[in-house]
């Protein structure tokens, strides 16, 4: 018993040794650390002050504004105008040109000859009764179907009578003639199927009776 009691006793004497020596350590580490407070020596504070700086004087004759130059009376009065002759600011007479009205040019006149229409070319044929008789032979076997008296049944408006003829320009042998040879459809042509002079007979028939009216 006295045994375990001395082990207690000597194990909270090495405790408080311990704690102690901890202790103090700490204490003096926390004293070398902090280094002495140094209080800043003040500065002496240096005043410079400006002297202000005096006033330039400026002297009177300086500063005095200079008195404008008397400027001679003959030399700031303006100039007068030289007079100018007379005969030199007149303006120049306008030279006045008679010029005479060009007459009106006339009309040119046409000759009478000129302005007149042309005549309708006559067409009149002189048949002999035996020239009549055979190209009437001719005109019933070939043309009077569609032109009996002069008239015309495909159209009404184109007949053989002689108002017609030259209302429609066919007041012509010639033009009867190529008409005949070659047709005008509907109307055929008689070449090959008449001889020359039958076809020329023919036209002569038809401006024939067309000047006589168809009898």
């Amino acid at each position: 018993m006295r045994q375990i009691a001395l082990k207690k006793l000597l194990s909270l004497l090495v405790v408080t040794v311990c704690v102690l020596t901890f202790t103090y350590g700490c204490a003096e580490s926390s004293t070398a650390t902090v280094p002495p407070e140094t209080t800043p020596a003040p500065t002496a504070a240096v005043e410079t002050v400006e002297s202000p700086a005096e006033p330039t004087e400026v002297a009177e004759e300086e500063t005095t504004p200079a008195e404008p130059e008397a400027v001679a009376e003959e030399e700031t009065t303006p100039a007068e105008p030289e007079a100018v002759a007379e005969e030199e600011t007149t303006p120049a007479e306008t030279t006045e040109v008679a010029v005479a009205p060009e007459p009106a040019a006339e009309p040119t006149e046409v000759a009478e000859e000129e302005t007149t229409p042309a005549e309708t070319p006559v067409a009149t044929v002189a048949l002999d009764k035996d020239a009549l008789a055979k190209s009437a032979q001719v005109f019933s076997a070939n043309c009077a179907a569609c032109h009996a008296g002069g008239k015309n049944l495909i159209n009404v408006q184109k007949t053989l009578k002689k108002d017609a003829l030259e209302k429609y320009g066919m007041y012509s042998k010639d033009k009867i003639v190529y008409q005949i040879t070659n047709g005008k459809p509907p109307m055929p042509g008689f070449k090959g199927k008449l001889k020359e002079d039958q076809i020329a007979a023919l036209a002569d028939y038809v401006l024939y009776q067309a000047d006589n009216g168809w009898q």
